[in-house]
């Protein structure tokens, strides 16, 4: 199983850029105290890993193959992600229906961590799951960042 770190998926960004890795101080012992909280997955490829506008607030850490990322009423990916990537941060933070379909493009494998999940961790380890929260917060930050710097450049600004 992968140790980490996993890169947050940037559409703007690349995903190699070291701003996006997840974590990338956690130690192999961090990452098996969150996988042990965590339900590993197994999905075929083809099959999809999430649905657009399902309610699923898990946060997923892709440690094996590719995924394509659809938008609702789109037939094809517009865009993929290779392992190793965290997926589905947004709807772990705000609760809202997922905005896009995650294919998987390969056969691919999850640690899907559920806010059930997280809660034990908290309970077990509340100083990695504060340094989880930082660091999904930072990420986010950053895409925001790059979002508006997309912006302003659009707007010839």
């Amino acid at each position: 199983m992968h140790a980490g770190p996993f890169i947050v998926f940037a559409e703007e960004a690349h995903e190699n850029s070291a701003d996006l890795l997840f974590l990338p101080e956690a130690t192999a012992s961090d990452w098996a105290a969150i996988f042990s909280h965590a339900e590993v997955r197994q999905i075929g490829a083809g099959l999809a890993l999430v649905q657009a506008g399902e309610l699923d607030r898990a946060l997923y850490l892709l440690t094996e193959g590719t995924v394509g990322v659809r938008l609702p009423r789109d037939e094809g990916a517009f865009k993929t992600i290779d392992a190793p990537s965290v997926l589905g941060e947004l709807a772990f933070f705000d609760a809202k229906p997922r905005s896009a379909t995650l294919d998987a493009v390969t056969d691919v494998e999850v640690v899907r961590l559920d806010t059930a999940g997280f809660d034990r961790l908290l309970e077990h380890e509340p100083a990695l799951a504060n340094a989880m929260l930082r660091d999904l917060a930072r990420i986010l930050a950053l895409r925001l960042r790059i979002a508006s710097e997309v912006i302003a450049d659009l707007r010839g600004g």
